[in-house]
């Protein structure tokens, strides 16, 4: 394993340097990537247990990770005497879950792996051509969640000018083989995933007077396929389905405010370029699943805001409505919003706060809160709510509700309805 792990922290810059070189007149290399890491306990002896609702798809951060990730990008470039660039971008990605034990993995996976060509078209300079496997998706950082992630192996074209406040993207993507959830935590052994292929068709830049809009299509086929368990088989039938995004995003001083509205259906229906295991769904062996049926709608509003140098502020809500298309128990609703408030005390020093509520209900079955709340002082370089690198202590505290009992922090809190973490953690980007 050590070696494994060597091998990945050298590997991209490796690539880049030994990349053949030619006549071309300007050639540059760019190394960046993310980083978290730390250290927390449950206060029981234990690795501290992260606090996630059932029916959730993603968990508030901020004093609530239990790993150690790594993402290390490498790029090398040239341009030739008529202004065409040529990139070669690699992304290399570690996990390795806390453990108070040697049983645990890390994990390597390759996330990005592609080549770009820009200004190779005479009349749309700015266009890009690209083909391999590249992140596609959008963010909402409170909860490291990632709504839209067509994230996978494919290509296609982007930043196609319609006129000058419109631009147009299209890509064929195929999935992608990584064990990586998009979060960078490692996807559950016990859930099905599978890739699939999507034509993606944007609109995006469209300059509305207040903000700028982006539009998407997808068009997702999936051929099928069998889920080998030690019970027994069961089949994901095949499917075609679409979606459809909306995106408003709004800058103004000292912060921006992003809307996101999105409804999927079929095999398209969780805005991601494989096919996943929707929640709350139960499989049996020789039952045969059909992903016709499965309808998804979701909103958020994300919100980040510098108010001054002594105080910043991010904020989210979401709703969440899903159809498993489950015999029974097939309706599932999230509710969630939460705040991170960051008071400066000076240049360098600041303390951090997290308070986040996630409501999740499954007809005909357990609804419940859990509510979440973390405080961090912080040393930071800038006043800046995402002023990196960041170094931080924590003290997170969780509570949740009777019907969640065993389901939340299971590891450390079976038989509880709330929990106490405490830790030090660093994150930075470059």
């Amino acid at each position: 394993m050590d070696k494994q792990i060597r091998a990945a922290t050298c590997i991209v810059f490796l690539c880049t340097i030994l990349l053949p070189a030619s006549a071309q007149d300007s050639i540059w290399y760019g190394f960046g990537g993310y980083i978290r890491s730390g250290y927390g306990t449950d206060l029981q002896g234990q690795p501290l247990d992260v606090f996630k609702a059932p029916n959730s798809d993603a968990k508030y951060r901020l004093g609530n990770e239990a790993e150690t990730y790594l993402e290390a990008l490498g790029q090398f470039s040239l341009q030739d005497e008529k202004g065409a660039v040529f990139e070669t971008n690699m992304r290399l990605a570690l996990v390795t879950p806390t453990s108070n034990s040697n049983a645990f993995e890390t994990t390597l996976s390759l996330r990005e792996a592609f080549v770009k060509a820009t200004g190779v078209l005479k009349k749309q300079k700015g266009a890009s051509f690209w083909a391999g496997q590249r992140f596609i998706r959008t963010e909402v950082y409170i909860k490291d969640y990632f709504p839209r992630d067509m994230t996978g192996f494919g290509g296609g074209i982007t930043d196609i000018s319609l006129g000058r406040k419109v631009k147009m993207a299209f890509y064929y993507l195929g999935g992608s083989a990584d064990k990586l959830n998009s979060d960078g935590t490692v996807r559950p052994t016990n859930e099905f995933s599978f890739n699939k292929s999507t034509f993606d068709l944007s609109f995006y830049d469209i300059d509305i007077g207040f903000g700028s809009l982006e539009v998407f299509t997808d068009l997702s086929i999936f051929n099928g396929d069998v889920v080998e368990t030690e019970e027994g088989d069961y089949i994901i039938s095949s499917d075609v389905g679409w979606a459809l995004g909306l995106y408003h995003g709004k800058d103004f001083e000292g912060g921006r405010n992003f809307i996101q509205v999105f409804y999927g259906t079929g095999a398209a229906e969780n805005g991601m370029a494989i096919i996943t295991q929707p929640m709350g769904l139960v499989a049996e062996p020789g039952q045969t699943l059909s992903m016709d049926g499965i309808r998804r709608f979701r909103v958020i509003e994300d919100l980040k805001v510098d108010f001054s140098p002594h105080f910043s502020l991010l904020g989210v809500f979401i709703y969440q409505y899903l159809d498993n298309n489950m015999a029974q128990n097939n309706i599932i609703n999230w509710y969630t919003a939460g705040v991170r408030p960051v008071w400066f005390f000076n240049r360098y020093f600041s303390l951090a706060g997290e308070i986040g509520w996630d409501y999740t209900s499954q007809s005909g079955l357990d609804s419940g809160s859990l509510w979440k709340m973390t405080l961090a002082p912080q040393i930071t370089p800038l006043n800046k709510i995402l002023s990196r690198p960041v170094i931080r202590a924590y003290c997170t505290y969780a509570t949740w509700s009777d019907a969640f009992m065993g389901q939340v922090a299971p590891n450390s809190f079976a038989d509880q309805t709330q929990g106490v973490s405490l830790g030090l953690q660093m994150e930075v980007w470059w």
